[in-house]
């Protein structure tokens, strides 16, 4: 089972200015980690390792940079729970 989010965001570096993005995240249960992960691709350009609070409609979470892709968008690995809604943690959505 896997739970996503796309759309707009805030971002934080630490030390940094707040500035918007777009974003798509997903999460999912990592058998081997025992517990939900998540990851996705922002469309800024950061240098890995650089970490930041990432604040979606829903909430925060703390998230890593981890590389950029071709096409200049950044991949990221979420710490903790994810700042989106996931059945596997809040329930059935829509009950």
């Amino acid at each position: 089972m896997t739970d996503c989010y796309e759309g707009e965001v805030t971002l934080e570096p630490d030390g940094e200015t707040p500035r918007t993005a777009q974003v798509v995240l997903a999460a999912r249960f990592d058998p081997m980690a025992g517990r939900v992960v998540w990851s996705g691709r922002v469309d800024l350009r950061l240098p890995p390792r650089t970490t930041f609070a990432l604040t979606t409609p829903h909430g925060t979470a703390r998230a890593e940079a981890t590389e950029t892709d071709a096409w200049g968008n950044t991949r990221l690995t979420g710490a903790g729970r994810p700042p989106f809604p996931v059945e596997l943690l809040d329930g059935a959505t829509g009950s």
